[in-house]
């Protein structure tokens, strides 16, 4: 017995002594090849001079605004444009993070963060950076999908501007936008959408897992409901439309769009939404509060907390599915507003340049950002336990 005890005792140290060689390669592997900056100069007239608010004015050289991680992995980002069509001011792009002591601003993307920025590095960046460069953050995903504050190392008071879909950003990039017709473009009250309609509900699905797929799973009780995408096995489904084809085709004919996110998230609302009003199909979604009308065309879309339940939603859609006058009334908001396709950072690019230039900008500093401004707890999982509570009615 006490032999057997010795080899496992053993085995677990061999084991344990690998684990740490392997964690000492990837460190030194990783502290050999991520940049290693010399300390910049400082020298620019805001850094040796600081102006008073009254002193103050718009600087007209041109701006550099590095892209310092890849996005989703790219590099060159595949989405920036529009910078060249700003008026008057100036800003150029670099990918170079070597251009780091030479840049205005350095934006990060959340999402590649982990993967390709070191904690050396940030702590780098911040003991070199100058009191003039702006630090952003940048991310399209929710603080339920890109939780960095257990991801990376980010010094406290590393950010100064955020950029993302939260209304509260310092810069707005939302996946769409609607906007007021002229009174000469209004359009005719009578179209019935109802009429190019021959499907009932569907839902295109990739991310598996999530509170979406329960409240699904409890609503295919009551209606029948098409689903694509890698998820679809998971409801005995087989509907067929890859990502690498134009699916419109297919989605054309419904009436009803799914338009549930991945997570149930402050401002987080992505292309499954916009894309469902574009294709004249009514979105159904999981939030509600901020679906205000600021933000959206009122009367747009339908709302899981509209109803004391899953069944009584499904009984709606049932009774819309049969009186086409109430399922037009969806789409009145068309008499007077378009929605407008600005995405990413294209919606914000003319911004934020011209705010580089605007020496009359307080200086900003994020402490405990993913406190203050990114919190899963605050921003998602309170919603998330709304929606539980509300699968549990009958």
């Amino acid at each position: 017995m006490k032999r057997i005890r010795k080899r496992k005792i053993l085995k677990i140290l061999v084991g344990l002594i690998f684990l740490l060689l392997l964690y000492l390669i990837i460190e030194f592997q990783f502290g050999k090849n991520f940049p290693h900056f010399e300390p910049w100069n400082c020298t620019n007239a805001i850094e040796s001079e600081p102006m008073s608010i009254a002193k103050c004015h718009f600087n007209n050289n041109t701006k550099t605004i590095l892209f310092y991680t890849p996005l989703f992995g790219l590099k060159p980002w595949p989405e920036v444009l529009g910078l060249s069509s700003c008026p008057e001011k100036k800003c150029k792009l670099t990918y170079n993070v070597y251009d780091i002591g030479k840049s205005d601003l350095i934006v990060f993307h959340a999402t590649d963060m982990k993967r390709f920025v070191s904690r050396k590095e940030l702590q780098q960046i911040q003991k070199y950076r100058c009191s003039s460069q702006r630090m952003a953050f940048l991310s399209s995903e929710s603080p339920q999908t890109v939780p960095l504050d257990d991801i990376v190392s980010i010094p406290d008071g590393f950010f100064n501007w955020t950029i993302t879909f939260k209304t509260d950003s310092d810069f707005l990039i939302p996946y769409g936008s609607y906007a007021r017709l002229p009174s000469a473009e209004y359009r005719p009250t009578s179209f019935d959408y109802a009429a190019t309609k021959r499907k009932f509900v569907m839902w295109a699905v990739s991310h598996c897992g999530t509170i979406r797929q329960k409240y699904v799973k409890k609503l295919l009780s009551y209606i029948n409901v098409d689903i694509y995408g890698k998820c679809s096995y998971i409801y005995g489904q087989d509907n067929q439309c890859s990502k690498s084809r134009d699916c419109e085709d297919i989605f054309e004919p419904y009436k009803f769009t799914l338009a549930f996110e991945n997570g149930v998230c402050t401002d987080y609302i992505t292309e499954k939404f916009w894309t469902a009003l574009r294709r004249n199909s009514v979105p159904v979604v999981l939030g509600k509060d901020y679906y205000s009308a600021d933000v959206v065309p009122p009367g747009s879309f339908i709302s899981v907390h509209d109803f004391p339940s899953v069944k009584a939603l499904a009984e709606y859609l049932l009774y819309l599915d049969k009186n086409d006058t109430a399922y037009n009334e969806y789409f009145s908001w068309k008499q007077k507003f378009v929605d407008e396709q600005k995405l990413r950072f294209r919606y914000a690019a003319c911004d934020i340049c011209e705010a580089l230039h605007n020496e009359c900008l307080e200086p900003k500093v994020y402490h405990n950002i993913f406190k203050t401004f990114w919190n899963e707890d605050v921003d998602c999982k309170g919603r998330e336990q709304t929606l539980s509570e509300l699968l549990d009615k009958e």
